[in-house]
């Protein structure tokens, strides 16, 4: 009887620690349970982080390459600007060349006159 009385003992010590066991691994369990969802929360949390910054990077490459043709577009213009300045500021050297020779021409003429003229007060 003894015997059965310190088997049973041992198996009570043996049913405590096993529920105690029990009892710390559940704990574990729902601690690691409660990680688990917090790292998933995290998880969504960093996509929809990286969902956003994704969009503003395809805005970002968007305005990118619209600037890019725009300037393209300016550049051209402004190559095109050039051309016609250098070709208006021919053309202002001809007519300032032409204007010149009619001014020395008028100046002879009026030259001329005004020899005419003294001329025929002379008579």
């Amino acid at each position: 009887m003894e015997k059965f009385k310190e088997k049973l003992a041992t198996l009570r010590g043996e049913v405590e620690t096993a529920n105690a066991r029990a009892q710390e691994l559940e704990e574990k369990v729902e601690q690691l349970e409660n990680e688990q969802s917090k790292k998933d929360e995290n998880l969504e949390e960093l996509q929809s982080r990286a969902k956003l910054l994704e969009e503003q990077l395809e805005k970002a490459e968007a305005d990118l390459k619209e600037a890019s043709e725009n300037f393209r577009e300016a550049d051209l213009r402004a190559e095109q600007l050039e051309k016609k300045e250098i070709k208006l500021k021919q053309e202002v050297k001809e007519w300032e060349k032409k204007n010149a020779a009619i001014e020395a021409k008028h100046k002879e003429v009026r030259d001329e006159l005004d020899e005419m003229e003294s001329q025929l007060e002379g008579v």
